[in-house]
């Protein structure tokens, strides 16, 4: 009897236990922890372009926000197509670094953890070069397919980013400039942006 009774509380303590560590409960997943090692330090234009590139369609955020310039006398500026800035004027007016990174940070929440945004270059180039400066120019095809149907769509225009090296030898993007594509009717850029953030 004793025996028996023995066993009894055994189990039973032994059951609270398990039971009061939330063992077998289920937990809200974790975010994914963002792998920012396999992107090189942007020691020239070229790589820059990667990153913004591979961190857009990978949902680094960490790492988009890296290729923008943020010191006081370079600030990150963007120039909408001119067919969105008279309808958003007042919101392209202030766009910012932090615009940018809230656009970004809102775009990528749109979407499961197991898909992605899609942004490709086409026909790049760099022209302009000096020292301390380049410029960017690519036709971009933007595809959207996330889980806010408002903004699934192609978006395609051409894009010109002005970049320079900063004090610290760093290439940054300064500048955004985007285009419509002639004789084609799709969105730009410019109005994904302004969906996502209005």
């Amino acid at each position: 009897m004793k025996k028996r009774f023995s066993i009894f509380i055994i189990s039973g303590l032994v059951l609270f236990f398990f039971s009061s560590c939330g063992l077998f409960q289920t937990r809200t997943p974790e975010e994914p922890v963002e792998d920012n090692t396999n992107y090189p330090p942007p020691t020239t234009p070229q790589i820059v372009i990667e990153n913004f590139l591979r961190s857009f369609n990978q949902k680094n955020l960490t790492v988009y926000q890296s290729c923008f310039a943020n010191e006081d006398e370079t600030k990150f500026l963007f120039y909408p197509s001119s067919d969105v800035l008279s309808v958003y004027f007042d919101l392209f007016a202030s766009w910012d670094l932090r615009s940018e990174i809230d656009f970004a940070k809102n775009l990528f929440s749109k979407f499961t953890s197991e898909s992605y945004p899609v942004l490709l270059f086409n026909n790049p180039d760099f022209i302009a070069f000096s020292p301390d400066s380049t410029i960017f120019v690519s036709n971009y095809v933007v595809e959207i397919n996330s889980r806010d149907p408002t903004i699934n769509n192609s978006y395609k225009g051409t894009s010109q980013f002005v970049l320079r090296i900063e004090r610290n030898g760093l290439w940054k993007i300064t500048k955004w400039l985007d285009f419509l594509l002639k004789e084609e009717n799709f969105p730009t850029f410019s109005v994904l942006k302004a969906k996502v953030k209005s």
